[in-house]
Formats: C-alpha cells, structure tokens, sequence
C-alpha cells in the first residue's frame, strides 16, 4: 500500500495538515506515517550540559505521537496509522524516512522559520523541499478543510519531465479537473501548452503581461483551484540568499495546497 508521510512537531499547523492529510490518504488509498524529530536541548552555558536525556524524549515524542494517532483515528477509523520518533536533524531523519519506505508523498504544515533565519536557511518546509526527492504538498494553516475539485499545473516553456508520470497517476486517483496554466510575461502565446497531458483533458491558459508569481495567485483566486502543483528546479546556494525563487516565492503567497514535484 502507498504510504504517506506526515512529519509533525505537535503544532497547529502539523495538526492541519495531518487532517488534510487522512482525507487525501482516504482519497487515494494509502496509509498514514506520521513522524516526529527531536533533538537534546543544551543549556546556553560556560559549560554546555544536557537538560534532558535522550530516552525521556523519546518518552515524551513517543507519547506524543500516541496521542495524536489516537484522535486522528476516531475521526478516521478505518485508516492506517502508524507512528515513527526520531533523533537528530528533522531534514536529514524525514531524508531518512523516504529512503527506507519510499513514499508516495509527504504532507507538512507551512510554518517555520522567520525574519534571519529564514532569509538564511529557508523554513522547514522549504528545507524539505529543496533536499528530499518525493512529492510533497505544502498545507497553509488557512485551509481548514480537504477540498481538491480543481487542480492547476504551472508549467514552464521546458514541458512537464520526468514528473509527467506522477502527474497522472495522481490527477487519475484524487479524479479532479487539471488547469495547465503558463505564465509569458512578454504576453505572448505559450508554445506546445496544449500539447502537454491531453489524456487528462486538462483547460489550458496562458497568463499574459504578468508577473509570474502575481499570475499564478490571480488565477488561483479567480478560477477556484484547490491544489496548485509545481515543478521546483535546483538552484544554487548563492541564488538562494540573493534572489527569491518561483518556489520559495509560491510557498509563501498562495493561500492554499501547494504539490511540489521534484526532477529526480
């Protein structure tokens, strides 16, 4: 059975998105991992000293993680849930997680980092983003509820890749209507749009005059779309300090799901 990973820290925002979640793994018919990291708090000390061992934490995540699977699977009897605690670095463990089970997508809340930090480093969700190689929706804590009718593709003049297979298996499993949508900003039509996932019988638009990330958020809003699935690209680490990404820019505007899709 397909497997879906939620990595939670117990907040509103990773209780959200365990929600949203449950209802997609009902949809599409897989189970549930929700997983917790954790890390040893040293005191800010001359002499840096435990303030708590790492078998009370894994006491306390454990018990955690009970708690949340518990309430989770009143309201979803008949799900498959199961639990996974960890300790170390949260990017590296949910790396890890991936690696060992393959799952069909991970499922996180989008809160994290802000001000420095997040100019630095990026916030969690960012951070899994850019370093794991499976989809992943991003759930804003807005979103209150699973709803998925309409889903829009923002696409680029390279076409689809190697993401297209994942594209239409999903698109086949939540059975919602496919947008394909292309942003010219020279306002010129987009060559081949029409061309990509004809099977799907996608509507496709090309958004004209417009800037790429203020298209997609007006188009969003005007056509009701529920999922807006993205086709993230690598890019290096000093085009993330100095320049926003499409990526980064989309997870932090648009106010509802975002699919990230990776190359590989």
């Amino acid at each position: 059975m397909n497997i879906i990973v939620v990595p939670t820290d117990f907040s509103p925002s990773a209780d959200n998105a365990m929600k949203y979640a449950a209802e997609l793994a009902q949809t599409v018919n897989a189970s549930l991992l929700l997983v917790h990291v954790y890390q040893i708090p040293v005191s800010m000390s001359d002499v840096p000293v435990l303030m708590i061992s790492a078998e009370e934490l894994k006491v306390n995540a454990d018990k955690g993680l009970e708690r949340v699977r518990e309430l989770l699977q009143k309201n979803y009897p008949r799900l498959d849930i199961k639990t996974d605690s960890r300790l170390g670095d949260v990017v590296e463990e949910i790396k890890t997680v991936c690696a060992e089970i393959s799952p069909l997508l991970l499922v996180v809340g989008k809160h994290g980092a802000s001000g420095m930090e997040r100019l630095l480093f990026g916030s969690t969700t960012l951070s899994i983003i850019r370093h794991t190689a499976y989809p992943l929706i991003a759930v804003p804590d807005a979103i209150s509820q699973f709803r998925l009718n309409r889903a829009a593709l923002a696409a680029d003049i390279l076409g689809i890749g190697p993401q297209q297979d994942f594209i239409e298996q999903f698109m086949s499993n939540v059975n919602a209507q496919l947008h394909i949508i292309h942003v010219h900003e020279s306002g010129k039509e987009s060559p081949g749009l029409k061309n990509l996932l004809p099977h799907l019988n996608p509507v496709h638009k090309t958004i004209r005059n417009e800037e790429f990330v203020h298209g997609i958020e007006r188009y969003v809003k005007s056509n009701n779309i529920d999922l807006l699935i993205i086709l993230p690209h690598k890019h290096s680490v000093i085009e993330r300090l100095f320049f926003k990404t499409h990526t980064t820019e989309l997870i932090q505007k648009i106010q509802i799901p975002i699919l990230c899709i990776p190359e590989n």
